[in-house]
């Protein structure tokens, strides 16, 4: 009887650990987003806290959609001479083009709703994008972080900032498809090419991975204007 208690109090304090592990390293990979909100709410922001759970929520579901779609394409053996060509198109196509079109997919009603109900504009978008990507970057972070929670925190400073400038550039693309047809598909494009960029500097050894950090913080500080910058469509401010 003692033995067997014995064993019950050591699976119970392992469960109680890993609990306490879970939930520490959810935490740590939501950090991004939590940053954002208190950001918002200094700049009195006119997002909503509902809007902002649900721009959350978006970017996870557009990571399942991603992780869904990537394991119906074939992975490619890197060895041999096919090697670069299959690098390049895991790199930029399976991984970057597909996760970005995953989040414009979940977006574009996102942000439908979001015009209908609150006459959104640019800025307005960009920031439930901007939301979105750190949604998903979030359970990324946190899926990662299960084999070793330092990659979390790596994850933190080139990922989270990563998926949020894409986030924007996606959202912006999908509010001014209707009336800016040309530059739409640009930002997409460029969001796709960053993502690219960045998973090269991550997976190629040629690259110090350092530059990952650049291309990242490079990708939002070239995205925040659409957020802090003046609204030229002044008729479409959100109520």
């Amino acid at each position: 009887m003692i033995i067997y208690f014995n064993r019950f109090e050591k699976r119970e304090r392992k469960t109680m650990n890993g609990i306490w592990i879970l939930l520490v390293l959810i935490f740590t990979a939501a950090l991004p987003v939590i940053i954002v909100f208190f950001w918002f709410r200094i700049r009195k922001s006119t997002v909503t806290l509902p809007w902002f759970l649900v721009s959350f929520a978006a970017g996870i579901i557009s990571l399942l959609a991603a992780a869904l779609i990537q394991g119906l394409i074939p992975e490619f053996d890197l060895r041999g001479y096919n090697r670069p060509r299959y690098f390049f198109f895991n790199i930029f196509i399976r991984i970057a083009l597909v996760e970005e079109a995953s989040r414009l997919i979940t977006l574009i009603p996102l942000l439908k709703a979001g015009k209908h109900r609150l006459g959104m504009n640019r800025s307005y978008a960009a920031a439930l994008g901007f939301v979105a990507g750190l949604g998903f970057a979030t359970l990324e972070s946190a899926l990662y972080g299960m084999a070793d929670i330092s990659i979390t925190l790596l994850r933190i400073f080139t990922a989270a900032p990563l998926h949020g400038a894409c986030g924007i550039r996606v959202s912006t693309a999908v509010l001014n498809f209707e009336k800016h047809p040309f530059s739409a598909p640009f930002l997409f494009i460029t969001s796709v090419l960053i993502h690219g960029v960045y998973n090269l500097m991550i997976e190629s050894p040629i690259f110090p991975s350092a530059l990952a950090i650049l291309v990242s913080l490079a990708g939002l500080i070239t995205a925040l204007p659409y957020i802090t910058g003046v609204e030229m469509d002044d008729e479409n401010h959100p109520s």
